[in-house]
């Protein structure tokens, strides 16, 4: 069993909230693996995608969850939508989470493509 930090992002076209905690599982999630969470009020069918893994010398390793499904091959954000997105973080604060934090969406286009994906495929052309 290993403690893993873990990030997830709840993603709107509007927003993004993250919330925080520390899980006990039975094996480290590699990327583009997936992770189910126990939700009991909205349910524990959603397979969240670990996007992000880093490893600490001096504290358990973090990942990072969202949810994504695969449009052309791409790995894209899966958007809750805006008005159901603060009922999903209460339901999650229910389960232990711990609200971390709220930004608006500047990361995903409608399609659900990162725009930091544009930009390290401009870098590449370069």
């Amino acid at each position: 069993m290993v403690d893993v930090n873990v990030s997830l992002y709840l993603v709107s076209r509007e927003r993004i909230a993250r919330l925080e905690k520390t899980l006990t599982l039975s094996v480290l999630p590699r990327l583009r693996e997936f992770v189910k969470l126990r939700n009991r009020e909205q349910g524990d069918y959603f397979a969240f995608s670990v996007v992000q893994v880093t490893h600490r010398e001096d504290g358990p390793p973090e990942i990072w969850l969202n949810l994504t499904s695969f449009v052309d091959g791409r790995s894209v954000a899966d958007f809750i939508e805006d008005g159901e997105l603060d009922e999903y973080i209460e339901s999650y604060k229910q389960e232990g989470w711990t609200f971390a934090s709220m930004a608006p969406n500047r990361t995903f286009k409608d399609t659900g493509e990162s725009f930091w994906s544009e930009l390290a495929a401009s870098d590449e052309d370069g």
